[in-house]
């Protein structure tokens, strides 16, 4: 009597962990839709930088893209040379604000200013 009485317990939790088993399996994907993987081509959007010190600018948007290379072409008035970048303000932009960006963006293009000037890059 004892061991049939073992042999069922032995039975039933055998089953239980069956199911437990079961359940936290199907459980560990309940939460799928929820992680956001990216995507191979991830997109992002050119920030609007009109009225931007150089510096912050160029930060925000290697910010937006997560650091992916990029070179960043800066065009001042008469070609002046470009040391200081807190000394000038961004009065255009290629790409525009708002377009995408992509993997396969390579290159900004900055027009710049001296702060309170009336000329917009070459």
């Amino acid at each position: 009597m004892r061991t049939k009485l073992v042999s069922a317990t032995a039975l039933a939790c055998a089953l239980l962990g069956g199911a437990l088993g079961t359940a936290t399996q199907a459980g560990a994907h309940a939460d799928d839709a929820l992680i956001q993987y990216k995507e191979p081509d991830a997109m992002w959007v050119m920030p609007d930088l009109k009225g931007k010190v150089l510096f912050a600018a160029e930060q925000e948007v290697e910010a937006d893209v997560e650091n992916m290379p990029l070179t960043f072409n800066v065009v001042a008035p008469n070609h002046a040379p470009v040391y200081n970048l807190e000394n000038w303000v961004v009065c255009g932009e290629s790409p525009k604000a708002g377009a995408a960006l992509s993997q396969t963006t390579k290159k900004i293009t900055l027009l710049v200013e001296r702060p309170g000037a009336e000329h917009c890059g070459a």
